[in-house]
């Protein structure tokens, strides 16, 4: 590590011993350039799946009503679909989406190159840090090169339910939303045959109300529904398509520092010592991550790692 980087990392872990923040640092000479899904990796969040695991996965979402599969668990969270009012799934509703799942996945495999599906989790070291227990949620994506270069990322929106951000994104394809400005020798990419046909898919799959902690007064549910983007990295592509999730929130504050709790000292230390100051919140159901990291001089990156849970108290 550079010296510079050193001498700053250990300032940062003098003022993480009062703001309850565990410090991290990022040597870009040794991991390469820092980027959000660089970060998920090094933090053991991220697993290579097969692509038909991860379709399988999104359309048993649906057929569960839940997040996860709750004759898993060891308790009942939400109630199950045939104890729901107004509950208007059925095997017709599960046919005809299942079909249209299938043509996505052959539209995918037939236009995309370098294929990949991820899984993100907590792991289990990182769970046993918390006081209750959590299901066993996970996310599947599934990201591939396009013919003319530029990277595809396909996520299901995620609850969030410790942070209790909105995850109910607009009815309009929101693929389409963020591949509007991005152009490929002055063609725009919401233009060519795979985004055409992948948003009007996208489309048919109306959104379906999913059950996160239903019991005890929560009556929570989020809208269950795939969304995605087009940027020109598959780093960039994984980051904008996981926003659109609402899983991630990406922010470059200035003054605020995590939450009400945490040290001032560390936000003017941060302003001051360091560049390109970032947040990123990361939502994994009833479990949160918050990374904020800023540039050192010399190109390292230092920053803070805070988590949070929900208690659930039925």
């Amino acid at each position: 590590m550079k010296p510079e980087t050193e001498q700053l990392l250990g300032t940062l872990e003098v003022l993480s011993q009062y703001g309850g923040c565990q410090p991290l640092f990022w040597e870009t000479a040794t991991q390469g350039e820092f980027s959000l899904w660089s970060l998920l990796i090094s933090q053991g969040f991220v697993r290579q799946t097969d692509v038909e695991l991860a379709f399988e996965r999104w359309q048993n979402i649906e057929h569960w009503g839940t997040p996860t599969n709750q004759a898993l668990n060891d308790y009942e969270y939400a109630p199950p679909r045939s104890e729901r009012d107004n509950d208007d799934w059925n095997e017709a509703i599960a046919i005809q989406r299942q079909e249209i799942y299938y043509h996505i996945q052959e539209l995918l495999s037939t236009h995309l190159q370098h294929q990949q599906a991820y899984k993100l989790s907590v792991s289990q070291a990182l769970q046993s840090k918390f006081e209750w227990h959590h299901p066993a949620f996970f996310v599947s994506i599934v990201v591939g090169e396009m013919e003319n270069g530029h990277w595809l990322c396909l996520v299901p929106t995620v609850p969030d339910q410790v942070g209790f951000r909105p995850c109910k994104p607009n009815q309009a394809t929101t693929l389409a939303i963020l591949v509007d400005t991005l152009q490929v020798n002055g063609e725009l990419i919401a233009d060519c045959p795979l985004t055409n046909q992948l948003c009007s898919l996208l489309d048919q799959l109306r959104p379906i109300e999913i059950y996160g902690y239903y019991y005890g007064g929560y009556n929570y549910s989020y809208d269950h529904r795939i969304v995605g983007a087009v940027t020109p990295t598959q780093s960039s592509a994984i980051e904008l398509a996981l926003q659109a999730a609402e899983m991630l929130v990406v922010r470059k504050p200035s003054i605020e520092f995590l939450d009400a709790s945490s040290s001032r000292e560390i936000t003017q230390f941060m302003n001051q010592c360091l560049r390109d100051r970032t947040l990123y919140s990361l939502s994994f159901w009833d479990i949160s991550y918050t990374y904020e990291f800023g540039q050192t001089p010399v190109g390292d990156w230092i920053g803070v790692r805070s988590s949070g849970e929900f208690e659930y108290n039925p």
